[in-house]
């Protein structure tokens, strides 16, 4: 098999593996997430990459500015490894995504913030890094009596994602700010037995904030479509189709 025929990502599960243990969990709103957090009406969403933030919380991004709220996406990495495994590097690839992530971000209303420019596929030999990074921004936001912080789940299959998810629940803990996570790979690529150390939960969207996730996701043409011949996508549609719906989980401790 020559690299210009290798997959760039590994097959993962049919969304029926996990139908069960979704259609499971309660419906939430927006409202009764708001609820949780009385007067913290500001979410920092932090994402490995960019498209993290889209593709595994869009449709709450949407419906939480259309609720009055307010949101700020940083990203920590330019996702510039993304075809690595496959041998070739694009040119410009890292700019380009920060463009998509940009054009993302204005489709559903959020304030892009700062990309930190660490290394993509390094993070978590680079987490003392992210953690300062972290800090840092929500240090510079000010008070943080109204922020939320919403990041990767520290389960999720990808160690990047992983190392923000645990960057967030450490300065989160640290500080005494409000930590929920978002899935981006997890249905795809874990079982459903997955332990997620607190609450899945499906939060209610409208068509408004279904239009803007697929707004959001058609942004990112690098992920989407094949950069060669032969090549397919880095998000496949198998693994978009996982993303029917908005999960969120939330620490056992902030749920009745």
């Amino acid at each position: 098999m020559t690299a210009a025929s290798r997959p760039v990502t590994g097959a993962g599960h049919d969304p029926a593996v996990w139908r069960d243990r979704l259609e499971a969990t309660d419906g939430w709103s927006v409202a009764d997430l708001r609820a949780l957090v009385p007067g913290r009406d500001r979410l920092l969403v932090l994402s490995a990459h960019p498209d993290d933030e889209s593709i595994g919380a869009g449709r709450l991004l949407s419906a939480w500015r259309r609720s009055g709220g307010r949101a700020l996406a940083v990203t920590a990495t330019a996702g510039e490894a993304c075809f690595d495994d496959v041998g070739v590097r694009p040119e410009g690839l890292a700019e380009a995504r920060l463009v998509e992530w940009r054009a993302a971000l204005a489709a559903l209303d959020v304030e892009a913030g700062t990309a930190y420019g660490l290394p993509d596929g390094g993070l978590e030999t680079a987490e003392d890094a992210l953690v300062h990074a972290v800090t840092t921004t929500v240090t510079d936001l000010g008070d943080t009596d109204d922020l939320v912080l919403l990041a990767p789940h520290p389960q999720d299959p990808h160690p990047d994602h992983r190392a923000v998810g645990r960057a967030a629940a450490a300065v989160g803990a640290r500080l005494g700010i409000p930590v929920w996570h978002f899935r981006v790979w997890m249905t795809y690529w874990s079982a459903p037995d997955v332990d997620l150390s607190g609450r899945l939960v499906t939060v209610a969207v409208d068509g408004t904030d279904d239009r803007a996730w697929d707004a959001a996701v058609r942004a990112f043409a690098t992920q989407l479509e094949p950069q060669r011949p032969g090549w397919g996508a880095v998000v496949p549609p198998a693994m978009l189709a996982h993303h029917d719906r908005q999960l969120l989980v939330l620490p056992l401790e902030e749920t009745p």
